[in-house]
């Protein structure tokens, strides 16, 4: 205080001897002051001089003006006032900055008709009950930990975690509900706010796959929760979201949704206060309501004003802990029937509590317990039996009210009563969907009181065959079951519970069934169903639903063809039994496979990844084996989460080809080298370039990184090798040696030494430490393409483009033995972990395992149609992946004449020639993106057909010859008057070149076959797809045969596809 006295005094002085302005205001001029104008310039006299002889006139110049110090004396008296004022006012304010806060949120969120607005999307969060009481203390403190932000002193952390701990029943979903309900919080997450309730026994997986949904994606069937943590990693990177785990009881289920990205958020609630400590999460304990709040509550409940309660109230109360959940049920109960007060009161009191704790000798709290009791003994016997029915239904999903209905049917109360009154009650919750549920511990307590679980399974089976099937229980009649939300998504569950195995694996093979759950729910859900069965025939038709999961999640209408192309050769008559089924498929035209020409299940190959635009020259796999990096000559690499077989993400920077890939020990940085001279350093967790190293003066070929994760070796084609400090990104030293560009090179286990490759047909070991060269390994007659050194550093397997791949003694410097068999180049070679087996890559579009021990060829991996550039073992040796010309990557499984004209014109290489029925025209199609119609007599062209924007491919004329049909590179097939050289349509719907056209012999259809792997039918008079058939390649070829429905295709690989085009006149 004293300093703002002195603050004041100091600036009343100051401005007293600073003015010089006139006086415009009435007020008593000094003598001295008129000494002073007269003085020189006006400005006489010390300020010291000054203020005395203002001082002892009794008035004070100030701006001017000549005031008494009587005045001034005023003011200092008011300003002091005003200060201690506003000391004051700063000390309460201190104390009450939470709830200001907060008052100024609500003040600055908008206007009423603005609130009254979504402000994001909020997922499955349940609706706040009918009878909410608000506790704005707590709700207050758990938004400001989880709206802290770093530039808001008010609160004490923005971690990302939050969570709200307390026991069951005392309302800890319904205040996460009204934290997500409410607007600012909605405000403040623009991705969503998403709720996942887990339990005791959640099934990770599918709320791994509900999330991913709920951020837009499609259903998953991940594989394991590491899997699916990944997936929902890169679909979290750049949301801002708010993710609700509600009900958690172990920390281990929270792993699989811990990967929020920078702007998001999770809400955990528990009763488990370790819980919350083990995620290093800010914690908000729930307490019980205290008396006044619980009177208010059931007040609510009882429809009656807290004054209107009787006395007894405090005392039910009481003994319902002051739990929100028994308030609510007591006073549900009692609403409307003053006299069961007493009555309830009474039962509360003599609670069996042994009995309680017999049925749940896990929970602390009985008062919960007593409620349940009580409100659930008052029901009529109907209702109370109708209530304990709801065992039946799975834990924490939500049942639509369809169901219900169709198990209730025919009950002495209808449906809509009992869900009523069990609503009513507080008994069963409604969401906003109108989905009913039960809390946790309700659903607890009627599976305690049900009884036989396995009678009630049956009974709900019956209920669905008597309202829907005519009391008929067949697979093919199942499938003609209700789209109610319900049944087709858990009837295989309830046959599997209801002891009914037979039933289940007899509805699983029955293709109408497969069929009708597929168009009813999704790929995921269909899979599941088949592990509640455990034989091999079982697993078979997974598998082969899996292979097939990315054709028929698009294109639900495939299924058939892809069933019947991948497990046509298995001999199981439950399998042939189930494909009978598929080959009598509807009324919809359709492409049916004559012989087995897709991939089985049970076969090497896992899956296949797509992405890159041009051809993959390498790839490594992350020391885990779940992830892999992929080089590419589209200058892109990109990282695959081998299990799922999808792209996580691109890593982009590179100006030329990507040749080369290594990933770092630990699995978190990726090393490449490029034609554009340098080698990058990523960061594969943000996919972000941590730094470029430039020295090399030509195209980068090769890289490695030492054990240790500090260092690397390049290899380049100015036939040098330099070693790199990867912290400091600098060169360390220079090998030079090679005649001619090194092309790989691999760095022996304990760091100390490199093996390089090179296009001058030798191998050379190196010496890291010194930089210098100690032996040069000759013996192939062509560029030595690849090398990799076994786990214990003692031998090296090299790769040439001699067609051999060769083992090498490191320490003699010796060659062991030639691998041969391959009938191309030999361009890649990796080394399982035990070092006992060898994978080699070739350019005859295959794959070999061999056994170094023996020199031995084990098997061929066949699949590429081109080139396979690269291979990679994962980490337990079990599976590699390999990449391809074909722009592809693949995993694999380890263990299982006379000239008579010319015609010229095209400015390009000409693709296709089709001739007219007559034999008086040609159409040929080309490079130079056009169609020319040629007169064959004369030799002479007629017409030249421009439409299209890229190479044209092929090319087929009608019978009649009139029109003629292209396909193009562009993606597209255009139909053409050969007449009048106009083009008449253009047929859409590929999404890739289109190779091969052919047309029927009827002219009213044609098929096209395309790079995306599909084969296409469509109508030439509505210009639309009829039919549609995926293969696992590339499809290159297709021809018809003379009775218009069989299809011959000639696939990549080399498979040939036969098929029957069914159900089109």
């Amino acid at each position: 205080m004293k300093f703002w006295l002195l603050l004041v005094l100091a600036l009343v002085l100051s401005s007293a001897y600073a003015s010089d302005e006139p006086a415009i205001i009435d007020s008593k001029p000094s003598s001295q002051a008129e000494e002073i104008e007269a003085g020189d310039d006006g400005q006489n006299g010390s300020m010291v001089s000054d203020i005395v002889k203002s001082i002892s006139s009794g008035y004070l110049n100030i701006f001017g003006y000549d005031i008494s110090y009587e005045i001034i004396a005023v003011i200092i008296a008011i300003l002091t006032a005003a200060l201690a004022l506003i000391e004051w006012t700063y000390h309460m304010l201190s104390k009450i900055k939470d709830k200001i806060v907060g008052w100024l949120r609500k003040k600055t969120s908008g206007d009423e008709s603005d609130r009254s607005k979504p402000k994001t999307k909020i997922i499955n969060v349940p609706e706040l009950p009918p009878h909410f009481l608000p506790r704005p203390d707590d709700l207050d403190k758990i938004k400001d930990l989880i709206l802290a932000k770093a530039d808001e002193p008010v609160v004490v952390t923005g971690a990302s975690k939050v969570g709200l701990h307390g026991m069951g029943g005392i309302g800890k979903s319904v205040m996460a509900a009204a934290v997500a309900r409410d607007e600012e919080t909605q405000r403040a997450f623009p991705d969503g706010i998403l709720w996942l309730t887990l339990g005791i026994n959640p099934k990770l997986l599918q709320r791994q796959s509900d999330l991913a949904v709920m951020l837009g994606d499609v259903p998953h069937a991940f594989n394991d929760i590491q899997e699916g943590k990944s997936h929902l990693s890169s679909l979290l990177a750049d949301k801002v979201c708010l993710i609700i785990l509600d009900d958690v009881w172990n920390v281990e289920h929270v792993e699989g949704f811990n990967i929020l990205g920078s702007g998001s958020k999770m809400l955990i609630t528990t009763r488990d206060a370790k819980i919350i400590t083990a995620l290093d999460a800010q914690e908000h304990r729930l307490g019980v309501l205290d008396d006044d709040e619980a009177l208010s509550l059931l007040a609510k409940w009882t429809g009656q004003s807290k004054e209107e309660l009787p006395s007894l109230a405090l005392e039910v109360a009481k003994e319902c802990g002051n739990l929100p959940l028994a308030l609510a049920m007591v006073g549900a109960m009692v609403k409307g029937m003053p006299d069961l007060w007493t009555v309830a009161l009474e039962r509360l009191q003599n609670a069996d509590l042994e009995k309680i704790r017999e049925q749940f000798p896990d929970y602390p709290y009985p008062d919960l317990l007593k409620a349940i009791q009580v409100s659930v003994d008052a029901l009529e016997p109907e209702f109370r039996a109708r209530y304990l029915d709801l065992a039946v239904f799975p834990e924490d999903i939500p049942i639509p009210e369809a169901a219900l209905q169709t198990f209730w049917e025919g009950k002495e109360f209808t449906p809509p009563e009992v869900i009523k009154l069990l609503v009513d009650r507080s008994l069963l919750l409604r969401d906003d969907e109108g989905r009913l549920s039960l809390h946790d511990l309700t659903f607890d307590y009627v599976r305690k009181q049900a009884g036989d679980l396995k009678t009630l399974h049956d009974q709900l089976l019956e209920s669905y065959s008597a309202k829907y099937l005519n009391n008929s229980r067949s697979p093919s009649a199942w499938a003609e079951g209700p789209k109610d939300g319900y049944f087709f998504q858990h009837l295989a569950r309830h046959l599997k519970e209801a002891g009914q195995e037979d039933e289940l694996r007899a509805l699983l093979f029955d293709f109408n069934w497969i069929k009708a759950k597929l168009a009813a729910t999704d790929v995921p859900s269909l899979l599941v169903d088949y592990d509640l069965l455990t034989d091999p025939d079982a697993v078979l038709v997974r598998d082969a639903l899996r292979l097939s999961a990315h054709v028929i999640s698009v294109d639900k209408a495939q299924l058939a063809s892809q069933i019947l192309g991948r497990l046509m050769a298995l001999p199981s008559s439950s399998i042939q039994a189930l494909l009978d089924g598929a080959g009598e498929k509807g009324d919809e035209p359709w492409i049916r496979p004559l012989t087995p020409n897709l991939m089985p299940p049970g076969t090497p190959l896992l899956r296949t990844l797509k992405g890159h635009s041009s051809w993959v020259n390498a790839v490594a796999v992350s020391p885990d084996g779940r992830r892999a990096v992929s080089a590419s000559y589209d200058n892109t690499l990109k990282v695959w989460d081998l299990e799922r077989g999808e792209e996580i993400r691109t890593l982009k920077g590179h100006s030329n080809w990507v040749s080369a890939v290594a990933v770092s020990p630990d699995g978190r940085r990726a090393l490449s080298g490029s034609y554009d001279n340098t080698l990058k350093v990523w960061d594969l967790e943000r996919g972000e370039e941590i730094r470029t190293l430039k020295g090399h003066y030509g195209w980068v070929s090769a890289v490695a990184v030492s054990p240790d994760g500090r260092r690397a070796v390049s290899g380049s084609y100015d036939n040098t090798l330099k070693v790199w400090d990867l912290e400091k990104g600098e060169e360390i030293l220079t090998l030079k040696g090679h005649s001619a560009s090194v092309r790989a090179v691999a760095v022996t286990p304990d760091g100390r030494k490199a093996v390089s490759a090179s296009g001058d047909q030798t191998l050379k070991v190196w010496d890291l430490e010194k930089g210098e060269e100690i032996l040069t390994l000759k013996g192939h007659s062509a560029s030595v393409s690849a090398v990799a050194v076994t786990p214990d550093g003692r031998k090296a397997v090299s790769a040439s483009g001699d067609q051999t791949l060769k083992v090498w003694d490191l320490e003699k410097g010796e060659e062991i033995r030639t691998l041969k068999g391959h009938s191309a180049s030999v361009r890649a070679v990796a080394v399982t972990p035990d070092g006992r087996k060898a994978v080699s890559s070739s350019g005859d579009q295959t794959l070999k395992v061999w056994d170094l021990e023996r020199g031995e060829e084990l098997r061929t991996l066949k699949g590429h149609s081109n080139w396979v550039n690269a291979v990679a073992v994962t980490p337990d040796g079990r599976k590699a992946v390999s990449s391809s010309g074909d722009k592809t990557l693949k995993v694999w499984d380890l263990e299982r004449g006379e000239e008579l004209q010319t015609l010229k014109g095209h400015s390009a290489s000409v693709s296709a020639v089709a001739l007219t029925p007559d034999g008086r025209k040609a159409v040929s199609s080309s490079g130079d993106k056009t169609l020319k119609v040629w007169d064959l007599e004369k030799g002479e062209e007629i017409r030249t057909l421009k439409g299209h924007s890229a190479s044209v491919s092929a090319v087929a004329v009608t019978p009649d010859g009139r029109k003629a049909i292209s396909a193009c590179d562009d993606r597209t097939l255009k139909v053409w008057d050969l007449e009048r050289g106009e083009e008449l349509r253009t047929l859409k719907g590929h999404s890739d070149w289109v190779n091969a056209v052919v047309v029927t012999p009827d002219g009213q259809k044609t098929v096209s076959a395309s790079d995306d792997q599909t084969l296409k039918v469509w109508d030439l008079g509505k210009g639309e797809v009829i039919a549609t058939f995926t293969a696992d390649g590339p499809i290159l070829c297709c021809a018809i045969a003379p009775d218009g429905a069989t299809i011959v295709a000639g696939e990549s690989s080399g498979r040939i596809h036969l098929l029957r085009l069914e159900n089109a006149d």
